[in-house]
């Protein structure tokens, strides 16, 4: 892909000079803040009915400008047909979609997926899509902080993806031959299939936690009927909302939007 670090520096737009001072100062270029968890088109609540906040840690200009072309650069990679988060052409609503005509139906998420990865991981990424090392090097100290993936970066989600791949292919071999349809939304993944295959979802979260992530037991669930699939309920071969989105949709337009996207296969971003 890229093996000279004049190359890199021609394809991010800064001098090698620049780009070293900038590693070399790189805590100055990260800010910690905090986000109000939203879902549905409303804040996210703890069981005292106060808001959640999602902890993230972005990026200041110029080492923003420049993680936006890394994820520019790696839009080049081509990501696996199961994968549906931040791909082009694929959202939320086109990933439930997959699951339609199923009967079983099995989800887990994958805890802190961003800051569970950690920066060899990443720095592996790069090398195996053909960076030389000393520019996969760079990229990685440009790309993660603190040793990991940081959540707020522009890179990150497409880096999540990337790294994730190698664990992904691993569960598509194992549910090959087992007519199992697998989709990925960045930490959310989905399992569903004509048949009951309860019996090797063992297997499945064994390969995710033999990839370096982390099983959130309180979202893994085997359902066969109404299960929830990234923003959606599957039933009688169809999509449908969430059911106390119809109640919010008569006053909020955002989700009455929403809802509408569900014939489209638009994403609105929930």
């Amino acid at each position: 892909m890229i093996n000279t670090l004049k190359h890199l520096s021609y394809v991010l737009g800064f001098s090698e000079q620049s780009v070293s001072i900038i590693i070399d100062n790189i805590d100055y270029f990260y800010y910690s803040h905090t986000k109000p968890k939203m879902k549905y088109g409303e804040f996210q609540k703890d069981n005292k009915r106060k808001i959640k906040y999602r902890k993230l840690c972005s990026s200041r200009y110029p080492l923003k400008i420049i993680q936006q072309r890394i994820h520019n650069l790696l839009l080049q990679i081509e990501l696996p047909k199961y994968a549906y988060g931040g791909a082009m052409g694929k959202n939320n609503i086109l990933n439930a979609k997959q699951h339609i005509n199923n009967k079983y139906f099995f989800s887990a998420d994958l805890k802190d997926f961003f800051p569970r990865i950690n920066h060899h991981q990443v720095f592996e990424m790069f090398r195996h899509n053909n960076f030389s090392p000393t520019v996969s090097r760079v990229l990685t100290q440009l790309a993660t902080y603190k040793g990991c993936l940081q959540q707020g970066p522009p890179s990150s989600p497409i880096i999540a993806n990337l790294v994730f791949v190698k664990t992904g292919n691993k569960l598509q071999d194992v549910i090959k031959d087992q007519s199992i349809t697998f989709t990925s939304f960045f930490d959310d993944l989905s399992f569903s299939s004509k048949k009951d295959f309860r019996p090797i979802t063992k297997d499945l979260i064994k390969i995710v936690k033999s990839g370096g992530f982390y099983i959130n037991h309180k979202k893994v669930s085997y359902k066969v009927s109404y299960p929830e699939v990234t923003g959606a309920i599957i039933h009688n071969n169809k999509l449908l909302p969430i059911p106390k989105m119809k109640e919010r949709a008569k006053t909020n337009p955002y989700l009455a939007a929403y809802i509408k996207s569900f014939s489209l296969g638009k994403d609105l971003s929930f």
